[in-house]
Order: C-alpha cells, then sequence, then structure tokens
C-alpha cells in the first residue's frame, strides 16, 4: 500500500492530508505545528500508518518555513518531493471550477498532485547543498567589501600624493 501525505507549509503551523492508492482519506486534514513538537507528532502519524507501506511525501516550496521540516524528515528516514507553488496551483483549477481559496483544502490537493506525478525525491544532501549555498553567498559578499575597501584605500593614497 502507498500513502499520499499532502504537506501546506506555513510560518506556525503546517495542515496535512494523508491519503491511500485509491484517492480516500487515510486521515483527514490536520495541523500540525512547525517545531520540534508538532514534527514528533506527525511522525508518530506516519508510524502509525497500518498496513505498513511506501511513504510519499509532498509539500510546496514556500520560502525558508519548510527547511526545519526537510531536516526532520531526512533525519528520520523518510523522502520527500518539494513542489513550485505555481504547479499546484494550476493543477487546483483544473480540478474545479470554482475560484475559492480554502487552506483546509490545500493539504488534499497537494495528496491528490502528489499521485499524478512521477515521484522522484530529493536526495538526502539538503543540508550540505543548503550550507554551500551560504557559504558561496558568503565568500561573494566578503570579496566585494574587499574590493570596495581596496578602492577606498586608493583613492586616499592617490589623494595624499
Amino acid at each position: 500500500m502507498t500513502y499520499y501525505v499532502g504537506i501546506d507549509i506555513a510560518k506556525f503551523k503546517h495542515d496535512c492530508f494523508i491519503a491511500d492508492e485509491s484517492g480516500s482519506a487515510v486521515r483527514d486534514s490536520f495541523s500540525f505545528k512547525n517545531d520540534k513538537d508538532g514534527f514528533e507528532f506527525l511522525l508518530s502519524i506516519l508510524n502509525d500508518l497500518k498496513p505498513k507501506g511506501k511513504i510519499k511525501i509532498g509539500f510546496e516550496s514556500t520560502g525558508h518555513y519548510h527547511f526545519n521540516l526537510k531536516l526532520f524528515l531526512e533525519a528520520n528516514g523518510f523522502d520527500y518531493v518539494e513542489f513550485n507553488p505555481l504547479l499546484v496551483h494550476n493543477f487546483a483549477t483544473k480540478q474545479t471550477l470554482r475560484r475559492t481559496k480554502a487552506d483546509k483544502k490545500d493539504p488534499k490537493t497537494i495528496a491528490k498532485y502528489l499521485m499524478t506525478i512521477d515521484y522522484k525525491p530529493y536526495v538526502n544532501s539538503f543540508y550540505h547543498i543548503n550550507n554551500l549555498k551560504s557559504l558561496c553567498r558568503l565568500r561573494k559578499t566578503l570579496v566585494t567589501d574587499r574590493t570596495r575597501y581596496i578602492n577606498h584605500l586608493l583613492i586616499k593614497i592617490v589623494n595624499v600624493i
């Protein structure tokens, strides 16, 4: 049995919906906090899924609010897919004629979208890649600052001479 977990990411809490292969709800929409206790609550729910099967997790890429969740999922051996929110929005608009926005329906839409795509989870090197990006940005900033200071010193030396 395969379970599809759609998570709608927010700043302080995340909404989640779990469906099975047929698309029926295994667990209706529920919320968990964006902290260690909330992640432990999600972990307990994922571990209680019976019968045990493959768990596919998907969520939208929304700024930096999902970083802690990604690290937690990786640390506990879960794979996940991160979606472009525009793709999920386009999928949702094709599913219904209504133009309403309902946060409780977002995780269900994400889970349904997860069922329709080819599931290619991210590799478990997110933490290292994220740190390398930060280090590269820091290096660029430091090189720019160094160049500005050298230019400033050269202007002062030329003015003295």
